[in-house]
């Protein structure tokens, strides 16, 4: 019983990783919007942080928040790629940045299905390892939401 729900918890711990491969590039974006709201919505040095009403105070915070959020996806990211080596990183490329079939990055790396996946597996208990607490934490956010 054990065994089966750590496989389970496994499970969505990597579909969770892949989520934010697939999404890296939008995380990125993400990134830059909050902070342009951020140099809009902060009071340049011409005017005093006591000259904003509290919902503007409060729209910063919520917006603050949010880019902590996702720059430590962001840099999270990077870094465990970062750490793979060169095969790994061309592997993610392809398959979660330019969003390539499996067929297609078997091709493309030149190795067959069954190999890919073996790598796929090699790269996913790297990417555990190297998210650690932070998949851990946003797991159990995403389950409590779903519950």
């Amino acid at each position: 019983m054990k065994m089966e729900r750590t496989k389970t918890e496994k499970k969505d711990k990597i579909k969770l990783i892949e989520y934010y491969l697939k999404n890296y590039t939008t995380f990125k974006v993400a990134n830059d919007n909050l902070q342009r709201q951020l140099q809009y919505l902060t009071p340049n040095e011409n005017q005093s942080y006591l000259s904003i009403n509290s919902d503007e105070k409060e729209k910063i915070m919520t917006i603050r928040k949010k880019l902590n959020e996702t720059l430590l996806i962001e840099n999270s990211i990077e870094n465990a790629i970062s750490n793979l080596d060169i095969l790994e990183q061309r592997f993610i490329n392809l398959r979660y940045f330019q969003n390539y079939s499996i067929e297609k990055t078997a091709q493309t790396i030149g190795y067959s299905k069954a190999s890919l996946y073996v790598l796929r597996s090699r790269i996913m208990d790297k990417l555990l390892i190297s998210f650690g607490i932070m998949i851990n934490n946003d797991l159990k956010t995403v389950i409590e939401k779903n519950n």
